[in-house]
């Protein structure tokens, strides 16, 4: 059996705020059942409240000194609310993936978050998306487009209850799932788990 460590690393939404099985361990459940020889560690280091500014400050002690096969970067909304802009977004996430890929490890997938419940907030955070899906394809990294896989389920007649916490913009359990099978299927159709 190969052993192989996953970091999972952003915000929030990684973290699993306000839920007792976020998308890091439901993905981890599934990736189990599907690759019964891989034996991976994960290793969550989602932290709410983070930008992708202060990724890059604890990209080292969080991601890096794991040495990890595997890794998913999930930032953004709150860049969409920090001032920091699209372009700055862009050029701190194309400096993750250097300084990750320059450490040995070159499996990177970016994803984006649900659909906020609000529709400002939710236009000012569509442009962070787009500059990820963008920063993806050009660095080679897998993209999963959660966002999405999320608008899709709401125009199918999911009602935003079923997968939002009560009172609040986070995801409950039932959302990490579908944002945990949305990044499932990204690292499926790419191939992304055979080539670890």
């Amino acid at each position: 059996m190969s052993r192989k460590v996953y970091v999972a690393f952003g915000d929030s939404i990684t973290d699993g705020y306000g839920v007792k099985k976020g998308f890091v361990s439901i993905l981890t459940e599934q990736i189990s059942k599907t690759h019964p020889d891989l034996d991976l560690v994960t290793i969550n280091t989602g932290m709410s409240g983070y930008t992708s500014r202060g990724g890059l400050y604890r990209l080292g002690r969080d991601v890096i000194d794991h040495r990890p096969d595997l890794v998913t970067i999930n930032f953004g909304v709150n860049d969409a609310f920090s001032g920091i802009s699209p372009e700055q977004f862009s050029d701190n996430l194309r400096d993750m993936v250097i300084r990750i890929r320059d450490a040995g490890c070159g499996r990177i997938l970016m994803l984006s978050c649900e659909s906020i419940p609000d529709d400002w907030a939710e236009q000012q955070v569509l442009p962070y998306w787009e500059a990820m899906k963008t920063v993806a394809g050009d660095m080679n990294c897998v993209y999963a487009d959660v966002h999405g896989k999320w608008v899709r389920e709401l125009k199918g007649g999911r009602s935003e209850s079923d997968l939002i916490i009560s009172g609040d913009l986070h995801p409950n359990e039932e959302g990490h799932r579908l944002i945990a099978e949305a990044v499932f299927e990204a690292m499926s159709e790419s191939g992304l788990l055979e080539k670890l």
